[in-house]
C-alpha cells in the first residue's frame, strides 16, 4: 500500500497507529491525542481504509454490461 502527499509528521503518526496490535490498543493510542491530533489521526485511519478498499476493488473481475448498463442510467 502507498499513499503519496503524507507530511513527516503524519507518517510519524501512520508508523505509531500501525504498530497497534488490536482496536484497543489503537483507541488507548488515540485517548493520549489531543483534539486535533485526533482527528489527523481518524482522517489517516480512513486514508488506510480508502486505499485498501480501492486495492481490493482493482482486484475484482470486470463486468462491462454492468459498467453499460450503469452508464446509460447514469447519462438518463
Amino acid at each position: 500500500m502507498e499513499i503519496s502527499g503524507l507530511t513527516p509528521n503524519q507518517v510519524a503518526m501512520l508508523d505509531e497507529m500501525w504498530a497497534c496490535d488490536s482496536l484497543e490498543e489503537f483507541e488507548e493510542f488515540l485517548s493520549t491525542l489531543d483534539p486535533s491530533e485526533r482527528l489527523e489521526a481518524l482522517s489517516l485511519q480512513r486514508l488506510v481504509l480508502l486505499e485498501a478498499l480501492d486495492e481490493h476493488v482493482a482486484k475484482m473481475p470486470q463486468y462491462p454490461d454492468a459498467a453499460r448498463v450503469i452508464v446509460d442510467i447514469m447519462g438518463k
